[in-house]
Parts: C-alpha cells; sequence; structure tokens
C-alpha cells in the first residue's frame, strides 16, 4: 500500500509540474521557485530547460531550471511602454536670472563694477574734470601774478615788468581739453547706462518640450 501511495503521489507531482508555463521571451515579471522564494525579473529567456534572467533588484544576471520553478508570472502591465502618439512634456530648464536694476543710482553702481565701456567712460570724465580744476588754477595764479607783477611795477620807479601769458595760455588750453574729455566720457557713461536699460528689449523666453512620436525623440523650442 505504501509503495501505491508513493506512486501515486510521484504521479501527480509530475501531473502539477506539467501545468507549469514557462515563456520562451518575457520582459518582465515574477518567478515563485519550489521553496516559495518570490524573483521580480527583466528579460526573461527560457531554452533547453534552462531559464536566463536579469534580477530587478539587484542587476544581475541570473538563472534557474525549470524544475526548480513553481510558477511564473508574467507582468504585461504598460505603464513603462512608451506612447506611439505624439506625446509633449515640458522639460525644465534651470536659468539662473540676473537682477534687474532700475533707478539711475543703482544701475551706475552696478555698471561702474561690471561694464567696461562705463568705466573708460568714468575714467575720461575724472581726468577731464581734473585738467578743468588744474587749467583753472593756472590761469587763476597767473592772472594774480601778472596783477601783482603790474601794481608793483607802477608804485615803483623803475622800469615796468611785463607778467608772463604762458600760465594763461595753458590754464586755457587745459580747461579746453578737459572739458572735452568729460563730455565724451559723460557721452559713453550715458551710453553704456542705456545699453544696460535697453538690454532685454529684442530678447525672448523659449520654452522647451521634449517630443516623441514615430519619427524618434526629439526636442521642440516654442516662443
Amino acid at each position: 500500500m505504501k509503495k501505491i501511495f508513493t506512486l501515486l503521489f510521484t504521479a501527480a507531482s509530475l501531473v502539477a509540474y506539467s501545468q507549469i508555463s514557462i515563456p520562451a521571451n518575457s520582459s518582465k515579471g515574477t518567478i515563485v521557485t519550489q521553496n516559495n522564494t518570490t524573483i521580480e525579473y527583466r528579460d526573461l529567456k527560457y531554452e533547453k530547460g534552462k531559464v536566463t534572467y536579469k534580477n530587478a533588484q539587484t542587476g544581475i544576471e541570473e538563472f534557474l531550471y525549470d524544475n526548480s520553478i513553481k510558477s511564473i508570472q508574467e507582468n504585461t502591465n504598460p505603464e513603462n511602454r512608451l506612447p506611439t502618439e505624439n506625446t509633449v512634456a515640458t522639460v525644465p530648464v534651470p536659468t539662473k536670472k540676473e537682477e534687474k536694476y532700475t533707478s539711475i543710482s543703482d544701475i551706475r553702481g552696478y555698471l561702474r563694477q561690471n561694464n567696461p565701456q562705463y568705466k573708460s567712460g568714468r575714467t575720461l570724465s575724472d581726468v577731464g574734470s581734473g585738467l578743468i580744476i588744474g587749467g583753472g588754477a593756472a590761469f587763476l595764479i597767473g592772472g594774480l601774478s601778472n596783477l601783482s607783477k603790474a601794481e608793483k611795477s607802477t608804485l615803483s620807479s623803475g622800469p615796468a615788468k611785463k607778467g608772463s601769458s604762458t600760465p594763461l595760455i595753458c590754464g586755457i588750453v587745459a580747461m579746453a581739453g578737459g572739458v572735452v574729455m568729460k563730455i565724451a566720457g559723460g557721452a559713453q557713461m550715458r551710453k553704456a547706462v542705456r545699453e544696460y536699460q535697453n538690454a532685454d528689449a529684442g530678447k525672448f523666453s523659449p520654452s522647451y518640450y521634449v517630443v516623441n512620436d514615430s519619427n524618434g525623440v526629439g526636442m521642440r523650442m516654442k516662443f
């Protein structure tokens, strides 16, 4: 009797094993082994009694023989499949927006530190101011010197002493050059300020999209 039960049990095991369906190929799913171990798999292949797959948790390629497998459940959920129709997804493009100044004093302070054109114009204007001050001082000192000499000549009985015109001429030339340089430097600084104020007038802010369609994956820009 014991032998009969053993034969019946063996036959029942063979029948149960013959009902296991192992696909020749499967993209993903779950394997349950004879000792009830559950394995999530990717890219399964079944050939000559051997099941080769990639462990979804470890990413390592593994294999099992078919007699050690209790069941295989394929996952046919299309959640990770790419759509065949046109799909547009917004891709965030990180941009660092620089603070835009509006008041003239703030703009000049910013350009004084960061704009070469404004720096050059300011230097030119400062040199012009120095020439105007220096030329004016030379003209004033030369004029006072000549006036003092004329007064002494009037009071003395000797021959009249003539003052020198060189300080006067140098002072006038220096002031004239300083005025020209100051005007040119001021114009250069004003131009830099205008360019800063109008810098965003011709700019646009495009949006970028990833497009996936029957032709492949690409990028679209909208503005």
